[in-house]
């Protein structure tokens, strides 16, 4: 049961970080330590932005 629960976190934790490997690239080139907090607002701009087209 332990183990199941850590796989899930370990999907969770990488949820978007593998989509893309140039965007990767740039958020760590130009934000350094914070590059997974930069990455993160970008995809949940970008998702806000896709979903209010759609409605």
């Amino acid at each position: 049961m332990i183990n199941v629960f850590n796989n899930d976190l370990e999907d969770f934790s990488d949820k978007n970080y593998n989509n893309d490997d140039d965007l990767v690239k740039y958020f760590k080139s130009e934000y350094r330590e914070e590059w997974k907090i930069e990455l993160d607002k970008h995809l949940l701009r970008t998702e806000f932005a896709i979903n209010e087209k759609a409605a």
